[in-house]
């Protein structure tokens, strides 16, 4: 009798386990995935942008630039750039984070033996989508896949890469990550986007979901980039396959953060406090 009500307990409490998580993932499913909150803008001058980002040293405003205004070629800085890219990717991270916080949640039931909800299976089923996980055959292989791509990019390796192909803002705007595709069957060459915004999710989709940056998530997912002050400088040295056209492209990276040391202090930066 004992043992039979030990049983039942234990049955009980992880029943109660169970559904204390699916409840969880249900009051967090409509905060985690909310859209971060902001707003984008397309400045008319250099002066009004650096009006904007005037705030406290190792902040950004919750403000996303669309479009840069047509002085900032001559009136623009380096650290104004950054602080611009900045905003634009942790915007990206909050978003990020959320999938990932549910996602762990669903790798904890998974790893306890614990059926998912219809809710959860469809939310696993859309990062699996998203993440290019598809051709994974197991839910243990997914998993693991989506633990490296469900992460955080660093402001400095996109600030670095962003520098190299517009000379910090003053070219090359329409595709400032560098990143190429097939424009039609014959032609491969560099994407453009319509506006700096649409231009960063595409970034961080691509650094996040295609197989070519494998060993780059894997270095990531080793050496945590804000672990220490030039961890970004570490993590650069794995995306040789960025631009496998170009041999120097590792090498220009490299050097780009380099003579710009100031760069990795946007790995640490955050979204300014708002004021209520």
């Amino acid at each position: 009798m004992k043992f039979l009500m030990t049983l039942i307990f234990c049955f009980i409490s992880f029943t109660s386990y169970a559904d204390e998580l699916s409840q969880n993932f249900e009051k967090l499913l409509p905060i985690m995935t909310a859209n971060v909150e902001g707003q984008e803008i397309t400045p008319k001058t250099t002066d009004e942008l650096e009006k904007l980002f005037s705030t406290e040293k190792g902040t950004v405003p919750r403000i996303f630039v669309k479009k840069l205004p047509e002085d900032f070629s001559k009136k623009g800085s380096k650290e104004l750039y950054s602080k611009i890219l900045t905003a634009l990717i942790l915007r990206e991270n909050e978003q990020i984070l959320g999938e990932r916080y549910l996602f762990l949640i669903l790798k904890e039931k998974y790893d306890k033996g614990l059926e998912w909800t219809q809710k959860e299976k469809q939310f696993f089923d859309a990062l699996v989508e998203k993440y290019d996980s598809t051709l994974l055959k197991t839910i243990p292989t997914k998993i693991m896949d989506l633990m490296e791509k469900i992460d955080e990019i660093p402001p400095a390796v996109a600030i670095t890469q962003s520098a190299l192909q517009t000379n910090w803002g003053k070219e090359n705007m329409q595709s400032p990550y560098a990143q190429k595709g097939w424009l039609d069957r014959e032609t491969y060459d560099f994407i453009k986007y319509p506006d700096l915004i649409q231009a960063t999710e595409a970034y961080v989709q691509e650094m996040n979901a295609t197989p070519n940056y494998d060993i780059w998530r894997k270095q990531r997912a080793k050496l945590s980039y804000n672990q220490s002050s030039q961890s970004s400088y570490q993590i650069i040295q794995s995306l040789r396959t960025y631009m496998p056209e170009d041999v120097y492209y590792l090498e220009k990276l490299k050097e780009t953060i380099n003579k710009n040391k100031f760069i990795y202090q946007y790995d640490k930066t955050i979204f300014q406090k708002s004021k209520k």
